[in-house]
């Protein structure tokens, strides 16, 4: 498995260097509050690229953290019941084996 990620990876790594060398125009960027003047096209696109990988990872990052820590509490709760249960059914039987010794 590991191997067809790394080959699948190299595809995409191989397939993004031919779009980013056929689109090497050079553009003009005005933002909010800079403006690039003659900036190549592919790191553009390379750079909105990464910028939306890395806040992705970070988004993924967080809702996976959050998903075990809900997945441990619940855990614990699961064990915290299941003791709870099992002391009730050891209190039923032992009721009823003192019930039984106190009539003979």
């Amino acid at each position: 498995m590991k191997l067809f990620k790394t080959f699948f990876l190299i595809i995409i790594i191989l397939f993004l260097i031919y779009f980013l060398s056929m689109n090497n125009a050079n553009v003009d960027i005005d933002l909010l509050f800079k403006k690039f003047n003659q900036v190549s096209i592919s790191m553009v696109i390379f750079g909105a690229l990464s910028l939306g990988v890395l806040f992705g990872y970070i988004i993924a990052v967080f809702s996976i953290l959050s998903t075990r820590a809900q997945n441990r509490n619940l855990h614990n709760k699961i064990k915290t019941l299941t003791d709870e249960l099992n002391d009730l059914r050891n209190v039923a039987v032992n009721e009823t084996v003192y019930e039984n010794d106190g009539i003979n």
